[in-house]
């Protein structure tokens, strides 16, 4: 029997206070707003990968998204990642931030931007992240559940907001071959490619969300991160890989 399915429905219902515990230590997302059909990109998607897979390594919860934005696929490759729904993401940021739109822009939780390929000012960031109590930070919990063309993630959170919950069906790992564009003739490889994305703004403690399953990938190729957001300053202040 999945307790966990049981505690999250009687959450939802409000017949049950939330059975996550406060979170133990700071929680870093990294959204890396990429493409590839900018030449300036693939350092920076070495960087992530690098900085992802060595927190991992060390047991820290530092997570990395990859949005492939579309507005450079007028010049010569078609990204197959791109969406609006992430160029519009990193505007938003852009907004927020009084940055301009670039590529590759790096968010550091919401509230900092970096070239995405200054891979030291990163790991500094992070470190000052890391340096804050874990009071700051809202535990999260979650089970995912799928069939043949979708997937269905539950998530529960430690205490109330409002926040704001966003939920990641990621790619591992893709590689392609580019043809045309900057990165004409190259194999490009990108990490935790963002292939789903939904946001719930003024989230309740604990719900659930239904995401398409992209065409062609097995659960071991894919994860999810279901990370949090401050409504007032878009600061995130959890996550939890699935």
């Amino acid at each position: 029997m999945n307790y966990l399915l049981i505690f999250l429905t009687l959450v939802g219902t409000g017949l049950l206070k939330s059975p996550v515990k406060p979170a133990s230590q700071p929680v870093v997302v990294l959204e890396l707003f990429t493409s590839q059909g900018c030449s300036s990109c693939p350092p920076a998607d070495r960087a992530l990968q690098a900085i992802t897979q060595q927190a991992a390594r060390s047991g820290q919860q530092v997570y990395g998204l990859s949005f492939h934005v579309d507005y450079w696929n007028r010049l010569g490759w078609q990204d197959p990642f791109s969406n609006k729904l992430f160029t519009d993401r990193q505007r938003q940021y852009d907004r927020a931030l009084n940055s301009q739109t670039y590529t590759p822009q790096l968010v550091i939780n919401g509230r900092q931007d970096i070239i995405g390929g200054q891979k030291g000012k990163i790991e500094q960031a992070i470190q000052a992240i890391q340096q804050q109590p874990a009071s700051n930070f809202v535990g999260v919990d979650g089970s995912v559940s799928q069939d043949t063309k979708q997937v269905t993630v539950r998530y529960a959170l430690s205490a109330a907001g409002p926040y704001r919950v966003n939920v990641a069906l990621v790619q591992k790992e893709a590689r392609t071959d580019v043809r045309n564009g900057e990165n004409g003739g190259r194999t490009l490889v990108n990490t935790n490619v963002v292939r789903q994305f939904k946001t719930i703004d003024k989230a309740e403690q604990a719900g659930s969300v239904t995401l398409p399953l992209p065409t062609g990938l097995t659960s071991d190729q894919t994860a999810v991160l279901v990370y949090v957001q401050r409504t007032d300053n878009g600061q995130i202040v959890g996550a939890k890989q699935l």
